[in-house]
């Protein structure tokens, strides 16, 4: 990469502005970073001012949040050259929409192993651009609505979940069920399995309880999907979910839920 590229960071806390300056510094030392902004007033008066190829926008920030920053400077039409990297600390936002907008996101505390990759990622679009010079147009006001449309009753939405060292943003409408194990809960999907760091506990506060049901001290599953309850000659009830072959054990004490299946 020998473009000559200017960056600017925008977030309003001053010791991830500067933590995140340093991980450019070393992981990118070609890039420059020009200008940085503690709100989103300002990040849209130095955008306009320095015109950089790559923005670093905190989506939470007083004046106006990261998304409403981007919003207006598409309006003003100086967003169309520059990539955009939006940061952020909470997980219920729908980061995946920035995959789907081929933009990127991080999370806070910035890992620097997924810094690396967002990196990468910017400098094949700015090649790309400089190629082609035929910028994409982003529908910011749109991304702004999707993001910030409400879950039910405020209840998790996304969730953050680790394959391998990628990091995956995914709807609780993809989960078929979640597993508790030792340190961790794997999270199921018709993709495949997913970890995460929460617990069994935590996930049920945190999730819509009509569409989540505790079937097992070990197991959580997605209501939608329960197809058929099976009791044996023992007493004991299994449960298949919809695209899962394996049956499900329900524990005794959470069995009521099924007597009128």
């Amino acid at each position: 990469m020998t473009l000559a590229v200017h960056a600017l960071i925008a977030d309003d806390e001053p010791v991830l502005r500067l933590h995140l300056r340093e991980l450019l510094a070393e992981y990118w030392p070609e890039l420059e970073v020009v200008a940085m902004a503690s709100n989103g007033v300002e990040a849209v008066q130095l955008v306009q001012q320095h015109q950089p190829e790559v923005l670093f926008f905190d989506i939470r920030m007083p004046g106006r949040t990261g998304l409403e920053a981007a919003a207006e400077l598409q309006q003003l039409g100086v967003l169309q050259q520059s990539e955009l990297v939006f940061l952020t600390a909470y997980d219920q936002y729908a980061v995946e929409a920035f995959e789907r907008q081929a933009l990127d996101y991080l999370l806070k505390p910035v890992d620097e192993k997924r810094l690396q990759q967002s990196i990468d990622r910017i400098q094949q679009r700015l090649l790309q651009r400089s190629q082609s010079n035929t910028p994409e147009q982003v529908d910011w006001q749109r991304l702004q609505q999707l993001l910030q449309q409400p879950g039910s009753a405020g209840y998790l939405q996304w969730i953050n979940a680790a394959k391998g060292d990628s990091v995956h943003v995914l709807s609780v409408d993809q989960v078929m069920f979640f597993r508790a194990e030792d340190k961790y809960t794997t999270l199921v999907t018709e993709q495949g399995e997913f970890l995460l760091r929460r617990s069994l506990k935590q996930l049920e506060q945190e999730l819509d309880p009509n569409k989540f049901w505790r079937v097992h001290r070990h197991t959580m599953v997605r209501a939608a999907l329960v197809r058929k309850v099976r009791r044996d000659f023992l007493g004991h009830s299994w449960l298949t979910l919809a695209g899962w072959q394996q049956e499900i054990p329900i524990s005794r004490r959470l069995a009521d839920r099924f007597k009128q299946m």
